[in-house]
């Protein structure tokens, strides 16, 4: 046997660019059933058309505060286009930022995909990755108003993109990624001046006109014209953003070091700032027991700043799919906050309690209570991931969304696959209380475009290559606690008919029932990645049955599609579409998993605004049966970074 410890293969993840855009409609020729949509992973509900509605944006590169208290982010990408949001008083702008003409932009979110942003008064200034210079007239007195002022080419190699940004007193100081720093004029857009400063990666303008620029792990005082002056920081671990209090003027940085702190500097005297306040729980995440989530434990600076009236903002997030933005009084209690938790996502659900139940991604623990209202049915817990004490979990970069929640010899263990093919990376759990989970591994098969795989409810891990069927069981933890497979004596079965290729496997152990989806002569594959046309179900696969109890041709939807993902949960089997299906955005089919009947339908509801994008991910689906017997299906929804979760009763 081997211990699982070691990475076998890595697969790139690719994000779908798809929507789709319904308001809720009943389908022809299906029934409807009765459930509610609920979200979880977003603050809002993501309703409206495309380019309108309210939804947290999927990640934040950085941060302006304004003296009124707008937060206004900037970020290369959003599934939406809202990598420009302004959120104020716990909403956010309805109306999202445009460039015209529509069509001609060269950045993603109609021109506004950066990782640079600066304002000035009603004057947002954003830096776009297609190296123009764009600039709105925003209301702040209301988010929802703005227009487009103008653009100006940035000049340069379309490789330095601008990465930092600042404005006051009628300049701009624009810092690119080879250390350029370019000062405009606010009014006009004209170029001043450049010069060069090695290695900046942030850029704050102080009262007096003078910048405080991060430098590597130091922030350092330059003159308006570029000239270094005396006064450092040289203290901070790991500083990923500054910016200027709009109270007190005091410098502001943000410390993404093991204190997971914002520090405040009084630079009455520039030439030698002194630290007077440490804001936050020192140690952030990994302070109290471990990964639970509260207002004080930060994670993942991404910047942070005070309004006129000392009120301190504060965003977070480490990858796509985790923006946290967070208003505090002076003191230090919490206002309000707003996130987004998903981005190629697709969480899973446990029942902890009868009638509890906690969701997981891959790197948070969601609490679910499917009595109250959507909206209000769902909190952040806890999250996961300690990117400071294990900085090489992979989830720190890449993007594997597909969650799988074991409960194994009483132990956590959480499964996490990518968008497409591959297996699966494996964490478990520190000890009690601790929420935190540790990378051990990874399980997949090497120089295969995998698709077909699986984690039953016993802990092994199935896989199929399209031919052969793989079945690497569980043997228990060794002594560090660590999952125990016998990678090199997996059972093995070849695909039984009708199959010419297997595309999904779900096993059931407690009954010894496989069901699989996949290709036959008959029904073939019209794309790639599709759990297949053909849907059959076996029962006593392990004794050696080896026919079909009955097979179940797939629907297709309006680009002639098959389901993308089914699962398996209790007496029902809940198959996905990728695309529209009359319309109607990410159908999930329902049927008897007894008799392979057709039930009915399920489709974002009102709740939601009827709103979903493409399902194109592995496990874009999740079920649980609960203890009173209803049903919670979990639905990958990236347009809008969220997930969907219906909650349905049957009615015999």
């Amino acid at each position: 046997m081997k211990v699982l410890l070691a990475k076998v293969s890595v697969l790139a993840v690719a994000c779908g660019l798809s929507l789709f855009w319904a308001t809720r409609q009943t389908p022809t020729q299906e029934k409807v059933l009765n459930y509610t949509t609920h979200w979880v992973g977003n603050t809002f509900e993501g309703a409206g058309p495309n380019g309108y509605g309210r939804w947290v944006q999927n990640f934040v590169d950085e941060i302006e505060v304004t003296p009124d208290g707008a937060v206004i982010t900037a970020s290369e990408w959003d599934e939406a286009g809202r990598c420009t949001g302004i959120y104020k008083d716990g909403d956010v702008n309805s109306d999202l930022l445009k460039q015209p003409p529509e069509g001609e932009e060269k950045a993603w979110g109609w021109g506004t995909g950066s990782q640079a942003v600066a304002v000035e008064e009603t004057t947002i200034f954003i830096a776009n990755t297609g190296n123009e210079l764009v600039r709105f007239r925003w209301n702040p007195k209301n988010i929802h108003e703005w227009s487009f002022l103008g653009k100006v080419e940035i000049g340069g190699s379309e490789k330095d993109n601008a990465i930092a940004m600042a404005a006051r007193n009628g300049l701009l100081y624009l810092v690119r990624k080879s250390g350029e720093v370019q000062v405009r004029k606010t009014s006009d857009l004209s170029l001043v001046r450049t010069f060069k400063i090695e290695g900046a990666q942030d850029i704050a303008i102080s009262r007096d006109g003078t910048l405080w620029v991060i430098v590597g792990n130091r922030i350092e005082r330059y003159s308006p014209e570029g000239k270094k002056l005396a006064g450092t920081v040289a203290n901070v671990e790991k500083p990923t953003a500054v910016s200027i209090g709009n109270d007190k003027g005091q410098l502001i940085i943000c410390d993404d070091g093991p204190r997971q702190q914002v520090l405040f500097y009084d630079i009455t005297n520039p030439q030698n700032p002194k630290l007077v306040r440490a804001f936050g729980e020192k140690g952030g995440l990994r302070s109290g027991i471990p990964g639970e989530v509260k207002p004080l434990k930060f994670f993942a600076l991404r910047g942070a700043g005070t309004d006129a009236q000392g009120n301190i903002y504060v965003a977070m997030g480490l990858t796509m799919g985790e923006t946290i933005i967070r208003k505090f009084i002076p003191q230090g209690k919490l206002v309000w906050e707003v996130m987004c938790l998903a981005f190629v996502d697709c969480f899973d659900a446990l029942e902890v309690a009868p009638g509890k139940f906690e969701i997981y991604g891959q790197a948070e623990i969601i609490g679910f209570d499917p009595t109250k209202p959507p909206g209000k049915s769902w909190w952040l817990k806890a999250i996961t991931r300690d990117h400071i004490r294990y900085p090489d979990d992979p989830r720190n970069k890449d993007l594997w969304g597909g969650a799988l929640i074991r409960v194994l010899q009483g132990r956590r263990v959480l499964f996490t696959t990518p968008q497409m093919g591959g297996g699966f990376r494996i964490f478990v759990f520190e000890p009690a209380p601790s929420q935190i989970a540790r990378y051990v591994g990874e399980i997949t098969l090497p120089n295969i475009e995998l698709w077909a795989r699986n984690v039953d409810s016993k802990g092994d891990i199935w896989l199929s290559d399209g031919r052969t069927i793989f079945r690497y069981r569980f043997k228990g933890f060794d002594a560090k606690g660590n999952p125990v497979y016998d990678l090199d004596n997996p059972d093995k079965w070849q695909a039984p008919a009708p199959f010419t290729e297997i595309m999904r496997v779900k096993y059931i152990p407690e009954t010894d029932t496989l069901y699989l989806g996949g290709y036959t002569p008959e029904v073939q594959p019209p794309s790639w990645g599709l759990m297949g046309g053909v849907l059959a179900r076996y029962d006593n696969w392990v004794k050696g049955n080896r026919k079909a109890r009955y097979t179940i041709l797939m629907p297709r939807d309006d680009d002639n599609l098959f389901p993308k993902e089914f699962d398996v949960a209790g007496d029902y089997i809940f198959a996905v579409m990728v695309k529209p299906t009359k319309g109607i955005p990410a159908m999930v089919h329902v049927y008897r998993a007894e008799t392979g009947e057709k039930v009915g339908v399920m489709f974002p509801g009102p709740e939601v605004g009827g709103n979903s994008g493409w399902i194109d991910m592995v496990h874009g689906i999740h079920a649980l049966k609960t203890s009173s017997g209803d049903y919670l299906v979990i639905v990958e929804e990236d347009w809008r970074g969220k997930n969907l979760v219906y909650h349905w009763r049957p009615t015999q």
